[in-house]
């Protein structure tokens, strides 16, 4: 399948350059793509890739093909490769490939590998262009947990509703499901956290997802809201293969409020990220049950969170801040559970193709963190990225 995969990329990068010869045939084909290669390093620990010394394991690339069958039936579909450390491994997968029907403007139905809508940005954070910092917020989009929250195999109702005087309303339900594979960067913050167990198996509930967002009669103002629902159980075992563990979360629920206001080239933003976990926990040594643990996990409002703000200067030159706060648990006082982000970017928009960015993360927490590689961790350290993308 991988193979399949593969060819189907290089055939969609052939038919791009031979678009001349091929106008006729591709006219109402719309081709977009992308391909970035970045550079992460930290004064202390190793973050996301072995970032002490510098790395360069830090690139995308994609590439989407859309048409309209019909007046109202539009089809689609993304390759799309990454590598960060140990996560991605330039292995090609389909990020998402639905059909799309249009009934009217309030009813909508899309089908098939369909992006998640969780936030304002989930399911366009592949598009670097669209945004001025390198990484968004941690707080809400994690991205360890990028894999496993991108995309559902299902359907969606989507629709937007004008209000009048009231501005207009937009919603999509969706329901499906996911898969998520033990080499996934959700096994990998899994086995930062818990170093001497070794994932075996991911095992993803029906997920439940509705987004709404209200464009505001103040021209340049959207709220939003999201709800996801889902269950999951992990399975792991000791390096010895003796002892193994069973963590279910049956009910699983995060939600999103969401802020944004542009007006003129000033861009700010807010949103507020809340989960709510029946957590179970069982314990086995040679297959024989030895302890139990139960417990309901939640994060309150203040828990996890960001603030940002972004100002375009002039056609080439975007600045941005944001300050970004993540507590896993708040009832556990622990560096690990926690992460405090102050990020400075500078975009440059070389040209219509080529974008550059640079920005420094003055971080606090050791959440998804790894140990340097002298084997010390420290609380407070900074990060560095710059990245480089061409895009089409």
């Amino acid at each position: 399948m991988k193979k399949i995969y593969q060819n189907m990329f290089i055939s969609g990068l052939l038919f791009l350059v031979m678009g001349g010869c091929f106008q006729a045939m591709a006219e109402d084909v719309q081709i977009h793509g992308f391909i970035s290669q970045g550079y992460l390093k930290t004064d202390q620990n190793n973050y996301l890739a072995d970032t002490d010394d510098g790395t360069f394991q830090f690139n995308e690339m994609g590439i989407n093909f859309t048409t309209y069958a019909t007046r109202r039936l539009k089809i689609g579909c993304q390759f799309f490769a990454r590598d960060i450390g140990n996560v991605g491994n330039d292995e090609i997968v389909v990020n998402w490939a639905f059909g799309e029907y249009n009934f009217r403007n309030w009813l909508g139905l899309r089908a098939g590998l369909i992006k998640l809508p969780f936030g304002f940005y989930n399911d366009t954070r592949d598009y670097d262009a669209l945004r001025t910092a390198i990484f968004l917020p941690g707080s809400v989009y994690n991205e360890y947990l990028r894999d496993g929250s991108k995309s559902i195999k299902g359907i969606e109702l989507f629709g937007s509703q004008a209000m009048g005087v009231l501005g207009m309303l937009k919603y999509q339900f969706s329901t499906g499901n996911t898969q998520i594979p033990v080499d996934s960067g959700t096994a990998e913050l899994l086995q930062i956290r818990f170093p001497d167990l070794h994932l075996t198996d991911i095992e993803v509930g029906p997920v439940y997802d509705v987004h709404l967002e209200w464009l505001a009669p103040l021209d340049g103002l959207r709220l939003g809201v999201s709800y996801v629902k889902t269950d999951f159980l992990y399975n792991a075992e000791d390096d010895s293969a003796t002892s193994s563990i069973r963590y279910r979360a049956s009910s699983s629920q995060w939600y999103t409020i969401s802020a944004e206001f542009i007006w003129n080239n000033l861009t700010l933003s807010a949103e507020n990220y809340v989960t709510i976990n029946d957590v179970a926990v069982r314990l086995y040594n040679k297959g024989k049950f030895i302890l139990a643990y139960d417990a309901d996990t939640e994060t309150s409002f203040d828990d996890c969170y960001y603030l940002r703000l972004s100002y375009r200067f002039t056609d080439w030159l975007e600045t941005g801040f944001y300050y970004s706060e993540f507590l896993e648990d708040p009832d556990v006082n622990k560096d690990y559970n926690e992460l405090k982000d102050q990020c400075l970017s500078f975009r440059f928009d070389i040209n219509p193709f080529w974008l550059f960015k640079l920005e420094a993360h003055l971080m606090n927490g050791n959440s998804g963190v790894k140990e340097d590689n002298d084997g010390h961790t420290y609380n407070e350290w900074m990060l560095y990225a710059a990245k480089m993308s061409f895009m089409f």
